[in-house]
């Protein structure tokens, strides 16, 4: 059993379970509560981390268990679209938040947020179809958006406290979590900055946080 799960096969049908679990949960949600700016927010953050993940799992099995896959394959260009694909789910979720801030008080700090996690965005995306072209990672370019990615989540933690848009500790492990590891990764690991799935924890926990909180 240990050995199918670990296979190419056995992984990416439990991935494909997960990911059809959450996004049925996710749907329910939004039948639930209806269909508005706060869901299609929150749903798109949430799903933003589930599209990484799957992403995460396809790297995962080329990079850590060693299937057999080559670099000229689809399986690169699915695991490296995924990740686009989440950025830019973030993105879309991200603007609607930043909508909803602005609307109970916020004037600066979500926009700031916004404006610079798009043009992050941006960055990363150009690097990662360039990555798939080339097999070769435009660093300065990815340093730049994992800067920018974290200061910029950590304004929107920022407009939450200062709104009150949400509970109070949701705003803070946002700061904590993006300052935090936007530290870490400039004292201990500089020269391997780039981890992705640092940028869609805060998304999740605001995405989850809104379906929630009323």
């Amino acid at each position: 059993m240990r050995t199918w799960i670990m296979s190419r096969t056995g992984t990416i049908s439990l991935t494909v379970a997960i990911t059809i679990g959450a996004a049925l949960a996710l749907l329910s949600a939004i039948i639930a509560q209806g269909l508005s700016t706060r869901t299609a927010s929150a749903s798109l953050l949430v799903l933003s981390f589930i599209v990484f993940g799957v992403g995460g799992v396809l790297y995962s099995g080329r990079a850590f268990l060693n299937w057999r896959i080559e670099e000229t394959s689809a399986h690169l260009i699915w695991e490296r679209g995924c990740i686009i694909t989440a950025v830019l789910a973030a993105v879309l979720g991200l603007a609607l938040l930043e909508d909803m801030l602005r609307a109970v008080g916020d004037s600066f700090l979500a926009r700031s947020g916004m404006v610079a996690y798009l043009f992050g965005a941006v960055v990363v995306v150009v690097a990662e179809t360039a990555y798939l072209g080339k097999r070769d990672w435009l660093y300065p370019q990815i340093v730049l958006y994992v800067l920018v990615a974290f200061l910029a989540q950590a304004a929107f933690g920022a407009a939450l406290l200062q709104t009150g848009l949400l509970a109070g500790w949701v705003g803070w492990a946002t700061v904590i979590w993006n300052l935090g590891w936007l530290l870490v990764m400039l004292i201990v690991r500089p020269q391997e900055v780039y981890y992705p799935v640092l940028h869609h924890v805060a998304p999740l926990i605001i995405g989850i946080a809104l379906l929630t909180q009323t």
